[in-house]
């Protein structure tokens, strides 16, 4: 067996399997979480070999997720549970969440899990409209942070960072604080995604927002005297934002993008880049020269939750939870454990499960007893900007509106 019942003392009473076939539209919410044993019904002890049972007797499942990583995923769960058919459904982080919404106004419950980021959506929107339910293994309770498996488990950290070319400057990295991008020398040469068409791109602006007196301090740093605001601007970042747009910030409609332009080889003045972390694997890849900018003023490290949940009513909830487990890894990591690549296959698949397509430098486990992976030993100690969901539900129509302002002048 994959997941270790051992530890998990106890027995699950499942419903007949004949019930799987109802449509859970029929039911109340509460109805289906006492059916789907989730939420307040999730048992104390969870019995993994009945679960994996009912999963192969529901014989598949739906997920839907932003990341592209994610048929990977679905491939790797097939490969140890042969008997569940995954289908998975790559839609963006906003597509997921409009998808989802429209599903369930229509009253069709087709989807068992979603997998995506976007804190303020997925928290504050998703979870009490009962569109999404947060489950957590009972066996993965004591291995996570609470913040990081409530109100919603997260299936792993990420992080937004500045890249730039270490062929273009072999000595080090060109700039030591965030204000030198509003420089003249870094006009129309510093990039990143439009927050508009980009959930995480708009809850990283929420981040630095949030951080506004870090943004100060910094700017103070540099400059040697105290920032000066911009008419109708009080907040370091929103200023921040407010001159690098003005220097012509160049905006990218793709990641990929993006980490090319300031990683490609043989550019005499390449741009630097707010990227996504694991886009730093190109390198190895496709060659790219990008290194990321850790030591920088007041932070080089934006870090983020990606989500991972049961949808409201999912009508496989076994092979969901299964699922839901499998992107986690499995119960015999710790941080000593030696993985090996080929990490999607033998016995690295056996032990890292669904982390086996995202283990790489850029995506984090949020479990504490999981080795990091090569090439990312500065993670744990590197100085990182983390944004609240609550500051985020709360400010990111402010930032969207400040966006079309800023950019339309």
């Amino acid at each position: 067996m994959r997941i270790k019942s051992a530890i998990l003392a106890g027995a699950l009473a499942l419903t007949p399997m004949a019930a799987f076939s109802e449509e859970t539209a029929e039911m109340s919410f509460d109805q289906w979480l006492q059916w789907a044993q989730l939420g307040e019904h999730q048992p104390a002890a969870e019995d993994w070999e009945q679960i994996i049972a009912a999963a192969k007797e529901e014989g598949s499942l739906t997920v839907y997720a932003s990341s592209s990583s994610i048929s990977k995923v679905a491939e790797d769960f097939m490969k140890i549970y042969p008997e569940i058919q995954v289908n998975a459904f790559d839609l963006g982080s906003e597509k997921t969440i409009e998808k989802l919404v429209r599903e369930h106004q229509a009253e069709l419950y087709n989807v068992d899990v979603v997998t995506t980021g976007g804190a303020a959506q997925m928290i504050y929107e998703m979870l009490p409209a009962e569109r999404i339910v947060n489950y957590v293994p009972r066996y993965l309770e004591d291995n996570i942070p609470t913040d990081l498996q409530s109100p919603l488990l997260t299936q792993m950290v990420e992080a937004t960072v500045l890249f730039y070319n270490t062929e273009a400057y072999p000595d080090g990295p060109p700039i030591s604080n965030i204000w030198e991008l509003t420089e003249p020398e870094w006009t129309k040469r510093v990039g990143m995604k439009s927050p508009l068409g980009s959930l995480t791109t708009l809850a990283l602006i929420a981040n630095l927002v949030e951080h506004g007196p870090a943004f100060e301090e910094a700017y103070e740093a540099y400059a040697g005297k105290p920032l000066e605001f911009s008419d109708g601007i009080d907040n370091g970042a929103y200023e921040f934002f407010h001159r690098l747009i003005q220097n012509d910030l160049v905006i990218f409609s793709s990641g990929s993008k993006l980490a090319a332009a300031s990683g490609l080889p043989g550019q005499e003045r390449p741009q630097i880049s707010f990227s996504s972390m694991h886009y730093i694997n190109k390198n190895k890849s496709d060659g790219y020269q990008n290194a990321i900018l850790y030591d920088l003023e007041p932070a080089g490290v934006y870090a983020y939750s990606t989500y991972t949940s049961i949808a409201g009513r999912a009508p496989k909830p076994n092979a969901a939870k299964l699922f839901v487990a499998f992107q986690l890894g499995s119960d015999n990591l710790t941080p000593d454990t030696k993985i090996a690549a080929p990490f999607r296959e033998g016995e690295s698949l056996e032990l890292l499960h669904g982390m086996g397509a995202y283990y790489k430098v850029g995506t984090f486990s949020p479990r504490n007893d999981v080795p990091i992976p090569e090439g990312a030993d500065q993670w744990p100690s590197v100085k990182k900007l983390w944004g609240s969901p609550e500051f985020q539900r709360d400010n990111v129509a402010l930032v969207a509106d400040f966006w079309v302002y800023e950019t339309s002048q």
